[in-house]
């Protein structure tokens, strides 16, 4: 064969073998690729659309995330008619999917529920909703004396009788704050028999007593041995009779910041309104609208014409226990008892002296009498003190 002829075939050959394969490779479906790679003829390929969206509708939005909202949350447990105190309470974070959030019925600052009164058992970590605080006293009548609501925790509630003096002229309302001024009367005493001195006795007559004569004298007060220079001799000093010792009177301050809870018998001003109490009645929309703002704390906030009895005859006290047990004291062992009222606000802690009459002098608020030629007629001690008729409880 000839060379020329030979080149001819192999180029022949050549290009039958690359027509074979830009068939097999290139051809519609099929082939030895297709049968090799993903989505060939044995795998289907899955086609993703777009989603559909009908003619006139909005296009869809992606869901939000997630946001947090402040709740408050009980972190010890409350009982029902409790106060909520600070240290009850905090602040944590809910989801604002949470049903309580989305409706609405939680507290997102502790001031909202600081001193109100639980209306239900509140555990401990769960949220405070607002049905669970009572909007006023008549809420939770069932758990006892609506009184006791009012009384802040760790103290008590006392009545203490007042007349126009005692009780500065009636002028005292609901949240006022009084002290107590009182005057005791004192006298001494002999330490064994706990009895005024001096004491009450009778000498013996010795000379009497020897020849078996009444050898007694006379009873008489104790008094002193005195020498009587004149006469150089011990003479026996004694009060005259009739005469007793002058008791001693003193004046001082002692309870502070006692609050007024109640002027007169008690009544819940949150209750009856429908009724006319008297000419210093209140307006029922007044009481309900303080106690649907302020709940527990509506009987401070009350106007201050909130009285039912005109001339009240006792007020009621919210002080601290041992306070109470003096104020006790004081009223059962007939001490002059005053109560003074403070302005509003005003939290001092006075420091005061008690007051007789050595300081009375010292102090230079009276000075002594000085004796004189002339005296009064009638005498002092007859003339009776100027008073005003007390009037009595209406």
């Amino acid at each position: 064969m000839r060379p020329r002829t030979f080149i001819l075939l192999i180029l022949v050959l050549l290009a039958a073998a690359a027509a074979i394969i830009i068939f097999f490779v290139v051809r519609p479906s099929g082939g030895i690729v297709d049968s090799i790679l993903p989505g060939g003829d044995d795998q289907p390929v899955e086609v993703v659309q777009a989603p559909q969206v009908e003619p006139g509708e909005p296009t869809p939005t992606p869901t939000p995330a997630v946001q947090f909202e402040n709740v408050v949350v009980a972190i010890g447990d409350i009982p029902v008619g409790g106060r909520i105190r600070p240290d009850l309470i905090a602040v944590e974070t809910r989801p604002d999917t949470n049903v309580a959030v989305v409706a609405g019925v939680t507290f997102s600052d502790e001031e909202a529920v600081i001193g109100q009164i639980a209306k239900t058992n509140i555990s401990r970590g769960q949220e405070i909703l607002r049905p669970m605080i009572a909007l006023n006293p008549s809420d939770i009548t069932t758990l006892g004396s609506d009184l006791s609501l009012y009384v802040d925790q760790g103290r008590v509630a006392v009545a203490f009788p007042i007349n126009e003096f005692s009780g500065a002229a009636y002028s005292m309302r609901p949240g006022d704050l009084v002290d107590a001024f009182m005057s005791l009367t004192m006298v001494d005493l002999d330490e064994e028999f706990q009895t005024d001195l001096p004491n009450v006795s009778q000498r013996v007559n010795e000379s009497a007593f020897s020849q078996g004569q009444a050898f007694l004298f006379p009873p008489t007060k104790e008094g002193r041995l005195e020498l009587i220079p004149n006469l150089n001799t011990v003479a026996s000093i004694a009060p005259g009779e009739g005469k007793d010792p002058i008791p001693r009177r003193v004046s001082q301050l002692t309870m502070q910041q006692m609050e007024v809870l109640w002027v007169g018998s008690w009544r819940n001003p949150t209750e009856g309104m429908n009724q006319e109490w008297s000419a210093n009645a209140v307006n029922r929309t007044d009481v309900m609208a303080v106690a649907e703002q302020e709940g527990a704390n509506a009987l401070a906030q009350l106007p201050s014409r909130l009285r039912p009895e005109r001339n009240p005859d006792l007020v009621i006290l919210s002080l601290t226990s041992q306070d109470a047990l003096a104020l006790k004291w004081a009223l059962e062992s007939g001490i002059n008892i005053d109560l003074v009222l403070r302005a509003q606000g005003d939290s001092t802690v006075f420091v005061t002296t008690g007051v007789s009459l050595p300081q009375v002098f010292e102090q230079g608020v009276i000075g002594p009498p000085q004796q004189g030629n002339v005296g009064l007629e009638p005498q002092i001690d007859q003339v009776p003190v100027p008073s005003l008729p007390i009037v009595p409880p209406g």
